[in-house]
């Protein structure tokens, strides 16, 4: 068999398995499937090219989110960019978009891409995260978007609130997105839910909502407890 038909070959097998794996992890998470499984489904009889194109579970995951990558990140830039030539970088809401919106968006576009948030979700969840593996899940933009936020936000809270309200609410979006993804590819989905451009614009508003409530008085109470500073 000649050198070009054998690379043909292998980037046929590398597929089959990227496509398994993609399918498995976002039905099970990240852990809950097994090499094996994952093998047989991209019909493998042994785990020898698993190994030998992705090295293992870590490289399967590295290589789902490069392959989704490109997308989200051109759309974060695309929205960041709008919004610094129009002059909004420190409008909550403008910046909220760019968090919110790609990702949403990225669910219309099919099975693939829902999967790829789901699985996104499992990775952000494991607790053994590292920075390497975070480099592969945050995009840059996103970045420079939550240092904006956080400083806009702080300017009436503890910059420590701020970027805990940033996190948990980072991470309602990305959750409530992998649901409506998993609702999306369901056999049996008997519920109506809003329709995705909807649910998206609702979802900002709710993101704005739970970056800039006003800090209650027992909340107050408790931070200035909770960060407060030794003597220098």
């Amino acid at each position: 068999m000649s050198e070009r038909a054998n690379g043909g070959r292998g980037v046929e097998t590398r597929q089959r398995i990227l496509d398994a794996a993609e399918r498995l992890m976002a039905e099970r998470g990240i852990e809950g499937v097994s090499l094996n499984e994952i093998n047989s489904a991209a019909g493998q009889r042994s785990t020898a090219s698993l190994h030998y194109h992705f090295g293992g579970r870590e490289g399967l995951v590295r290589a789902i989110m490069q392959r989704h990558g490109p997308w989200l990140r051109a759309r974060h830039e695309e929205l960041y960019a709008r919004l610094v030539g129009d002059g909004r970088q420190e409008d909550v809401r403008a910046l909220a978009e760019v968090i919110v919106l790609p990702p949403a968006e990225y669910l219309e576009l099919g099975p693939s891409p829902r999967a790829a948030i789901r699985i996104w979700v499992s990775a952000l969840n494991r607790p053994q995260l590292d920075i390497e593996e975070v480099s592969h899940l945050v995009d840059p933009v996103l970045t420079d978007v939550g240092r904006r936020i956080v400083a806009l936000v702080s300017r009436s809270m503890p910059r420590e609130l701020a970027v805990e309200r940033l996190f948990l609410a980072s991470q309602a979006v990305l959750h409530l997105l992998a649901d409506r993804a998993a609702l999306e590819d369901a056999s049996d989905n008997r519920r109506r839910p809003l329709p995705l451009p909807l649910m998206a614009a609702n979802l900002v508003d709710m993101t704005v909502a739970a970056l800039t409530a006003p800090v209650g008085a027992a909340t107050a109470r408790l931070a200035e407890t909770a960060f407060d500073r030794a003597p220098a």
